[in-house]
């Protein structure tokens, strides 16, 4: 005959409710370190690609720095600034801006914009005719990390990782507007050399 062990009906009545608790069990102390994942670094550059544009993108590119603006400019109100690109076959452009900025792009005949991509701290907006549809405006204003001045002096992606990533490739040349404009091909104004 095999004994038989009866337990206090209190005892089985807790070690059922034990059984039935949806708490898990205490952890180890192995089990208590908490492992943070590491923050990613950097931009998420897949907001600052050209819609339908395929990379690296065709033609020359050309990044033209706006500048601050001048002393007439009015707070609040956009700048006017005027790009001429007057250079045969396909371009492409970044403009670049601290202050909310209208870009005037006006194009020569032989000229075949591919893309451009307009950025700054305060809202940018592109306007002209003949400049295709992959176009992409971004401002950091707008809480877009794309958006920003690229050649402010504060730390962060810079010039070539911009155009590495938005271009699939780095520019050709650089233009700083003066007096609100530059012309791109002309031989009055000559592109800046790299630093």
């Amino acid at each position: 005959m095999t004994p038989v062990f009866r337990a206090a009906p209190g005892l089985a009545l807790l070690i059922g409710l034990a059984a039935c608790s949806d708490e898990a069990p205490a952890p180890s102390a192995d089990e208590n370190i908490v492992v943070t994942p590491a923050q990613t670094t950097g931009l998420d550059w897949s907001r600052c690609r050209l819609p339908g544009v395929a990379l690296p993108v065709p033609g020359k590119l050309f990044v033209v720095d706006g500048g601050e603006p001048g002393e007439l400019a009015e707070p609040g109100r956009e700048t006017i600034r005027r790009v001429e690109v007057v250079v045969p076959g396909e371009v492409a452009l970044l403009l670049t801006a601290p202050d909310a900025s209208a870009w005037a792009v006006r194009v020569s005949p032989e000229t075949r914009v591919t893309a451009i991509f307009a950025s700054g701290d305060l809202p940018q907006r592109i306007t002209g005719q003949g400049l295709g549809p992959s176009r992409l405006e971004r401002s950091a204003a707008m809480g877009d990390a794309c958006g920003r001045y690229w050649f402010a002096a504060e730390p962060g992606a810079t010039l070539a990782e911009a155009t590495q990533a938005v271009f699939g490739r780095p520019h050709d040349a650089r233009y700083t507007l003066v007096a609100g404009q530059v012309i791109i091909g002309g031989s009055e104004f000559q592109p800046e050399p790299e630093r």
